[in-house]
């Protein structure tokens, strides 16, 4: 956790800036969150983040763009094993660092502010990230490290007209950018519309069980997809019930996780 100390103090107070869609769906899941907190939660977590966590969402993205914190990119991405379990003990593995950011959540009263600051921005960040379907890897299971396939309009027959489609765009822009021209909580009202229901399921477990939930959607996607192969635009865009349901997964379980946290 050194690291997440050090890093608290450099970009206590920077301007996140990320890519489009990261930073979109990060404020968005966050603004979902943020309605399910309870008034002890919201109260709390406002207090140590020093503002609200819509802003707060995205700044390990502005963290692993600095050379010197490099090692903090694989902190996005979490491995399942080739009998897709969540196993991995590996330090720079999202679904671990996650754990012990929660670890000092719960023990924050013997740890120092801003370590604390630290990781609940940690936690608000990957519980978003390691419900992204790419940032989902499965040893033996090549696909889920990246690749490109060609997209095909069945309805013209042709090409589409972007032509070319990656595996990590597909979950990360393909289907928020579609909302990018509203707010964060616009969109964040459209995924609790489509998914509230199952608000009750989707909050139980815990990060492991999150991560092999999110395996078995990786390996299912999979079937309609390899590398460097024509994809029907309407197969690939019918792919948006995961990818809105992995954003209200992460919103609803970020939300208990909280409460729990801060009883």
């Amino acid at each position: 956790m050194k690291k997440i100390v050090i890093a608290a103090l450099a970009l206590l107070f920077a301007v996140n800036s990320a890519e489009a869609y990261n930073t979109f769906a990060h404020q968005s899941i966050a603004a979902l969150a943020d309605r399910y907190l309870t008034d002890n939660a919201k109260t709390e977590v406002k207090a140590i983040l020093k503002t609200d966590m819509v802003k707060a969402s995205t700044w390990l993205n502005t963290l692993r763009k600095n050379p010197e914190y490099a090692a903090t990119k694989e902190w996005h991405y979490t491995t399942l094993n080739a009998e897709g379990k969540s196993t991995t003990m590996d330090e720079n593995d999202g679904v671990v660092v996650l754990e012990k950011a929660i670890g000092v959540l719960r023990n924050r009263a013997n740890e120092s502010d801003s370590l604390v600051q630290a990781s609940l921005r940690t936690v608000i960040h990957l519980v978003a990230d390691l419900h992204c379907l790419s940032h989902i890897r499965i040893e033996g299971v090549e696909a889920t490290r990246g690749f490109t396939y060609v997209t095909w309009n069945e309805l013209t027959g042709k090409r589409s007209k972007n032509g070319k489609g990656s595996w990590f765009r597909l979950w990360e822009s393909h289907f928020s950018n579609r909302y990018t021209i509203f707010t964060p909580d616009y969109y964040a009202d459209d995924v609790d519309i489509f998914a509230k229901e199952k608000k009750s399921e989707y909050e139980k477990g815990t990060p492991r069980f999150w991560v092999e939930n999110g395996g078995e959607d990786v390996l299912r996607a999979l079937e309609h997809f390899n590398n460097g192969e024509p994809v029907p635009a309407q197969v690939t865009n019918s792919h948006e019930y995961n990818h809105t349901r992995c954003m209200a997964k992460a919103a609803y379980r970020l939300a208990a996780l909280l409460n729990d946290i801060f009883k």
